[in-house]
């Protein structure tokens, strides 16, 4: 493990070569690793950053399967509407067309505000199964955070169906265990 700056990472996005005008990143990894503290420090030293959120895509709880029931063990991402992402957002990015999608509100299990993502920079997908096997061919670069934290059992089924980690283009550690300044730095796994 060896400490990096996050302005070297931008730079070496920015610097990617890029099968589309958009550049696509998918930041993924268990509750609690740091992917949306990782992702917040990337947009403060580049504020151009687009960011989309996995949680924008959440399913409405009359639409998700009981978090108890077996199911939802077997099924990658049960309780997001990752067909909404593809359709809305990373298909049209792809096809260097603007994507527009409506977030969904957890607070009050509805849709809520539309937003807009424009062709052109780079486009951050963060939060848990982001990188799923159904995504991963739309990112042209794919980070995995590790977490020492004890995974939920859906986790669990997905690293061992799926291994994203091991799909990953750059794994950061998410355990705070080396010292860095998580405003500028971030740690390296490989």
């Amino acid at each position: 493990m060896r400490v990096e700056k996050l302005r070297d990472l931008i730079a070496r996005l920015h610097a990617r070569p890029r099968r589309r005008l958009t550049l696509l990143v998918g930041v993924d990894g268990p509750v609690g690793a740091g992917k949306t503290a990782f992702t917040r420090a990337l947009v403060a030293l580049d504020p151009g950053l687009d960011v989309i959120q996995m949680d924008d895509f959440g399913l409405p709880a009359a639409d998700r399967v009981p978090p108890g029931d077996p199911e939802a063990v077997d099924r990658v991402g049960a309780e997001l509407d990752w067909r909404r992402l593809r359709s809305s957002v990373l298909l049209p990015l792809s096809r260097d067309q603007p994507a527009r999608y409506q977030r969904y509100d957890p607070a009050t299990d509805a849709m809520a505000e539309w937003r807009m993502v424009p062709v052109g920079g780079i486009a951050i997908v963060e939060g848990r199964y982001a990188c799923m096997k159904a995504l991963t061919t739309f990112y042209d670069f794919r980070i995995w955070m590790d977490s020492p934290r004890p995974w939920l059992p859906v986790e669990e089924a997905y690293l061992a169906s799926q291994d994203p980690a091991a799909a990953a283009h750059l794994r950061v550690d998410g355990s705070g265990a080396v010292a860095h300044d998580p405003a500028r730095e971030y740690v390296r796994v490989r």
